[in-house]
């Protein structure tokens, strides 16, 4: 059973789209979950890699790991403009423009990801207004990063949601990963990276590589683990790090968006 079959319990599938990309094959369907109601899935090689409810929730998160990712907007200096590394289906900054006045710069390494984000992921229900605050860019993520530390761009929210079949890009699990993102953040800004890794065994490493590399950087970092009741199966666990004057873990204690 995958990790998103044990979270929302079994699906009758119903597809709009199957095609070749750089990971995979790719299939977009509608989901009907035990749990949730309908849900719009990207699928990849096997694993549900994006996901958006179809009703008149299109714009909130399906995923429990993007709900995770909001509690960054808690952080007292507010997120003026943010950077996702590894776009999908758009679900995660579609939500950001259509709830808040953040503007977001997404990458997304293959455009036919970003071709089927924007077909059949709702982006077409976002304002004028909204869509002028989402910029996609076609790029490798790594390229970009550097591109964007050359231009001395500055962002108050970075958020990492490249993988690969569940593995994470090796550059941003290093320490020269880790300084790079830290000096393209503002003064207060925050870094998330969601890690499919095990707590605890061999399964674990992931997380640590991660853990160490950002420690060796960031003053502050804080791990919320979506799996900690199997501590030695992969799961979600959304890592959060900063340098800033605040105190990151009273920050992240409230749940989603403040209000």
């Amino acid at each position: 059973m995958s990790l998103l079959e044990r979270l929302f319990g079994g699906v009758d599938e119903d597809n709009y789209a199957d095609v070749a990309t750089m990971f995979g094959r790719a299939q977009v369907y509608d989901a009907e979950t035990d749990s949730d109601g309908i849900i719009r899935v990207l699928d990849i090689a096997g694993t549900w890699q994006s996901g958006s409810y179809v009703d008149e929730r299109w714009a909130d998160l399906a995923f429990g790991y993007h709900r995770v990712f909001d509690r960054a907007f808690r952080a007292p200096m507010g997120i003026r403009n943010a950077l996702m590394l590894g776009g999908g289906a758009l679900s995660y900054p579609k939500h950001v423009v259509a709830q808040t006045r953040s503007v977001v710069d997404v990458v997304e390494i293959d455009p036919k990801v970003i071709e089927l984000a924007q077909r059949w992921f709702f982006i077409d229900r976002l304002t004028d207004e909204q869509r002028s605050r989402l910029h996609v860019t076609c790029s490798e993520a790594m390229a970009f990063l550097r591109q964007a530390s050359e231009m001395e761009r500055r962002y108050d929210l970075i958020v990492n949601d490249l993988f690969a079949a569940e593995k994470p890009t090796a550059e941003l699990m290093s320490q020269a990963g880790a300084s790079l993102v830290r000096d393209l953040l503002t003064p207060e800004g925050i870094y998330v990276s969601n890690v499919v890794s095990a707590l605890k065994g061999k399964r674990a490493r992931p997380l640590r590589l991660v853990k160490e590399a950002l420690d060796s950087v960031f003053s502050q970092v804080e791990i919320v683990s979506l799996g900690s009741d199997e501590p030695r199966m992969p799961d979600n666990n959304v890592v959060f790090a900063t340098n800033g004057t605040y105190s990151l873990a009273e920050a992240l204690s409230g749940e989603g968006l403040p209000s």
